[in-house]
This record gives structure tokens, sequence and C-alpha cells, in this order.
């Protein structure tokens, strides 16, 4: 198994990847506090009926935020996306308070593990072209990239 290598800030790379897609982000509220920021730079999808809001079925691009080890992804809106739309989960590993107040370093292959089973589980769910990296700012973020195969 592989560990991951650290990759580009969030922040350079998204806009570049991005850049003329129309992109939505599911529930940055909801996400994890290291990724917050990050989603809230992109229009945010509404479940009501807000005519300014994107629709997912009008998307290019997905983003949303989860924990890494018990992720919840946004199963409303994935069943809603067009084939080839790009979904871009931005996984956070949860801290560990007694193994940070011990000075003892997070375990690298349990978090390659669970980064390892993010793709698993999105092949599985029929998506396809999975690319998986770490990002170094914000610091451990898991990025998983992949792109829809079939609609609802």
């Amino acid at each position: 198994m592989d560990v991951h290598l650290p990759c580009p800030p969030l922040a350079e790379w998204l806009p570049v990847r991005l850049s003329g897609l129309k992109v939505g982000a599911w529930a940055p509220s909801e996400a994890p506090r290291r990724v917050r920021s990050t989603l809230g730079q992109w229009p945010t999808l509404s479940e009501d009926d807000d005519p300014d809001a994107p629709k997912p079925a009008q998307l290019d691009a997905l983003l949303f935020g989860v924990w890494l080890e018990r992720p919840n992804p946004p199963e409303p809106c994935l069943a809603a996306l067009r084939p080839g739309t790009l979904i871009i989960e931005l996984a956070v590993p949860r801290r560990r308070i007694v193994r940070g107040l011990l000075g003892i370093e997070p375990r690298p292959l349990t978090r390659a593990a669970a980064g390892q089973a993010r793709v698993l589980q999105w092949l599985a769910r029929g998506y396809h072209q999975p690319e998986q990296w770490e990002s170094v700012n914000p610091h451990g973020v898991i990025v998983t990239l992949a792109r829809a195969r079939h609609g609802a």
C-alpha cells in the first residue's frame, strides 16, 4: 500500500482545476471545520427552491467535505449528477486528542488505508477515473476525485 504523497495547497489547485466548469459545493457549513473555508469559495447547492443556487444536474463538478473515518457523502445530490460530472471529496482525518496530547504522531498507514477505502467505495458505486492525494494546506486533507459514470 502506498502512503499518500503531499501535493499542492487546495487554494492554489482548485481554481486552476475547476476553471471554466460549473461548480457547486454541498453543505459547507456541515463539513469538517478544516475544509469549510475552501468549500465556501464555491456556490452552495440548496435543497430548497432557491432559483440562484446551482442544481446538481447542471454541475460539471461537485465539491464536498467528509470525515475520513465516517464519510457521509451527499446521496441525494450524487443521484442527480450527469454522467461525467467530476466529484471532489475533501476527507478530513479525525483528530485523536489523546494522541496529540501525548505527542504521538498520527499513523500514516491507518490514514492511507482509510483513503484507499474511499477510492474503492467510489469505484464500487460506479464512478471511474479515481485520483487521490493529500493536501499540504489545509494539512492532511485527503482529496479524492472521480467521475460519475451514470446518473440516477
